[in-house]
């Protein structure tokens, strides 16, 4: 599909309104005759627009008398109407070109050396051993051996366990990954206690070390002691101290909320639209159709279109920017509508307030409404986590 767009855009090719009581019938003959038409927007029950390339609409004289349906070129786009509009601006051409040679010269170094997941390394001590093997600005980027120059970078710093070099365009990616030094060694001589780290319900207790003090089932809060690092022997009556450690998954839950209001506006597309054009050149970006946007609201959508692989020598791609006229209506949200958003809106809220480690195991809304005027859900998440969390014994 890209590569027609693409052969479409070098020939060249025309944007067309078809107005009759046979569409169906001339769609039919042109599709039976080999005829190509993209982008098919029908308005009404006797108009549409499509694109059409101009060998195609060469052919169209036949099937426009048979149908008895009219034809009228809305916009020429493409490669060839472009050229034309410099048919008479030779110093224009003859600058463009040199332009165009100058941007595939420099695209054929390296301008941009980016590093990213360097956080203990000096990147300044890295970009200075890249540069003592041949990734730095300015260097030619052809015969580079990215594999070995990574190899290079890692023996040369010891600190880096992996390296990956990638040139994009004209851009030197490098990610590192950092060795990571062993965790420290728990220390089982410092006694200490295990507390709860937030309110919840006990619903399993694996106790490793040290003397439970709540049992399952039970409600605790914030700071209560689960289980304790002084345990006392019952006949000796003798106290030690111990690295109590356990693990304490208890019921938590937490809460989110959303607001919908009947009356908010929303927007609606009226069919009109203007197409800005231009062309990214990689640092560059030329103009090639613009136009005043004569729309108050609008939306506007981008659409990019590469002429070559990124991965290419010479990045170049094309930009299409569409404005969409868009009017305000008043919203008519019916009641169950309106719930909806308000729960997605509570639910997500809620949804981040509940750490990585815990699973949700249920959820409950409540709404409270104001009639014609906006709903208010609130979403309750209950989860299991591990609530456990060591606190030093200090004698």
């Amino acid at each position: 599909m890209l590569f027609l767009r693409l052969w479409n855009y070098l020939l060249g090719y025309l944007v067309i309104r078809v107005e009759g009581l046979s569409l169906e019938r001339f769609i039919n003959l042109t599709i039976s005759k080999g005829i190509y038409m993209w982008d098919i927007d029908r308005y009404s029950y006797t108009a549409m627009t499509a694109c059409i390339n101009i060998y195609g609409f060469k052919r169209l004289k036949k099937i426009v008398r048979t149908t008895r349906c009219s034809v009228r070129i809305l916009d020429k786009r493409g490669l060839p109407f472009v050229l034309n509009r410099f048919k008479h601006r030779k110093m224009l051409v003859i600058g463009l070109t040199v332009f165009l040679i100058i941007i595939y010269g420099l695209s054929s170094f390296i301008w941009i050396v980016e590093i990213e997941g360097a956080v203990k390394v000096s990147e300044t001590e890295l970009l200075q051993v890249l540069a003592k093997h041949g990734i730095m600005p300015g260097a030619y980027k052809r015969g580079l051996d990215t594999s070995t120059i990574a190899n290079k970078v890692i023996i040369d710093m010891p600190g880096l366990w992996w390296v990956s070099i990638q040139i994009k365009g004209t851009k030197a990616l490098v990610r590192v990954v950092e060795t990571t030094n062993p965790p420290p060694m728990l220390d089982r001589s410092i006694p200490c206690n295990i507390v709860a780290a937030k309110d919840g319900i006990i619903s399993e207790m694996v106790v490793l070390e040290g003397e439970p003090v709540v049992e399952v089932g039970e409600t605790v809060r914030k700071g209560q002691l689960l289980v304790s690092g002084v345990i006392e022997d019952q006949e000796t009556h003798a106290v030690r101290y111990v690295h109590a450690m356990a693990q304490v998954n208890a019921r938590t839950w937490y809460e989110g909320n959303g607001t919908w209001k009947f009356n908010k506006a929303v927007t609606k597309r009226t069919g009109k639209k203007i197409e800005h054009k231009f062309l990214d050149l990689g640092k560059w970006v030329v103009e090639l159709q613009k136009k005043e946007i004569p729309f108050k609201k609008y939306e506007v959508e981008e659409k990019r279109i590469p002429f070559i692989d990124q991965r290419g020598s010479i990045p170049i791609a094309l930009i299409v920017r569409e404005y969409y006229e868009v009017e305000e209506l008043k919203s008519n949200t019916k009641l169950q509508d309106a719930k909806t958003k308000a729960y997605d809106m509570a639910y997500r809220s809620a949804s981040k307030k509940v750490p990585e480690n815990a699973k949700v195991v249920d959820k409950k809304v409540k709404y409270d409404i104001i009639e014609n005027i906006e709903v208010k859900a609130t979403v309750y998440l209950e989860a299991i986590e591990d609530i456990a969390v060591q606190q030093t014994i200090y004698n």
